[in-house]
């Protein structure tokens, strides 16, 4: 394994600390991405301990097959992490001791995809994490009518020019398809107001193309399954460790970890509980845990990470 191949992933000593991984642990990590993460969990493990590795992206799964190619116990699936239970049965195991997510675009998928991540680079409107996909961005932007543009540019990107900016599209493709990034940011820029392009907001584009990721690749749906399945197959005392990047997924993670430790859901004002929640885990971040000022300095795309653990009882 050429680790000086694989790049520094964010809040890795974390991640290490919260799985509290042993030799002999048997992991699953959802995001293999650069393999950052993935390496470092699979020395936590060796030599005894088994790792299931996958992604979207087929990529990915054929350069970390090179460079695991001499190491046994280590799995590798091209697939959608909230499969968890198909995946690891197709290995033969049932159960889990650790359950990984870091659910950022790598940085491999900004700058090299090609598939119009950012909105720094002119590349064709794509966005998809798996290229089997059939739903892809230039399918959404160029499809989708403007109630429903609006509508997923205000619930996965909290814009607030999400209206202006659906009508723009729409105008804009009366004429010709919205084919590239490019394209998309011109749109964009000329639907925001001229005081709010320089303001805290940030980049114009950043909210709208949030929003369109989400919407083509089912993000948030995606990983509230991922946790649900990863929880029912986690061992006891198994932790569960989830990295997010933005508002609406850390939303989830925290939402769902709070209903595991049994926390009534029941509408204030009942007399007695009636939902019948029970204490399921152990939240052990008490506090949801950020990169510190160092890791900041090497790796500006970490600000926004938030780690969230539990572990099951």
């Amino acid at each position: 394994m050429k680790l000086e191949q694989i790049h520094i992933p964010v809040l890795l000593k974390e991640v290490l600390i919260y799985l509290n991984l042993k030799p002999g642990s048997v992991v699953f990590d959802g995001t293999l991405g650069g393999a950052g993460h993935t390496a470092e969990i699979f020395k936590a493990i060796a030599p005894t301990g088994k790792l299931i590795a996958v992604d979207h992206d087929s990529q990915a799964i054929s350069t970390a097959a090179r460079l695991f190619k001499d190491c046994q116990n280590i799995y590798f699936a091209k697939g959608n992490f909230a499969d968890v239970k198909k995946i690891i049965k197709s290995f033969g195991i049932k159960n889990l001791d650790g359950f990984f997510l870091d659910i950022g675009l790598s940085s491999i998928q900004i700058d090299k995809s090609g598939r119009g991540f950012s909105y720094i680079r002119n590349e064709k409107l794509d966005m998809r994490m798996d290229e089997d996909n059939p739903l892809s961005a230039f399918i959404v932007v160029n499809e989708y009518d403007e109630e429903k543009l609006k509508e997923i540019f205000f619930k996965y990107g909290e814009e607030k020019y999400s209206s202006r900016i659906a009508r723009n599209i729409v105008l804009f493709r009366k004429n010709k398809p919205v084919k590239t990034t490019g394209d998309l940011n011109e749109i964009i820029e000329k639907s925001i107001p001229l005081k709010e392009k320089f303001s805290k907001r940030g980049h114009p584009s950043k909210r709208i193309f949030q929003a369109i990721r989400i919407e083509v690749n089912k993000e948030l749906e995606n990983l509230e399954k991922a946790i649900d399945e990863g929880f029912e197959v986690l061992n006891k005392e198994g932790r569960m460790v989830i990295i997010s990047y933005h508002s609406l997924e850390d939303r989830i993670v925290k939402n769902r970890f709070i209903q595991f430790t049994g926390k009534c859901t029941c509408p204030p004002g009942l007399p007695v509980c009636i939902c019948g929640t029970k204490k399921l885990a152990e939240i052990i971040t008490k506090k949801v845990v950020t990169p510190n000022k160092d890791e900041l300095l090497n790796n500006r795309r970490a600000a926004s990470a938030k780690l969230r653990a539990i572990e099951k009882l």
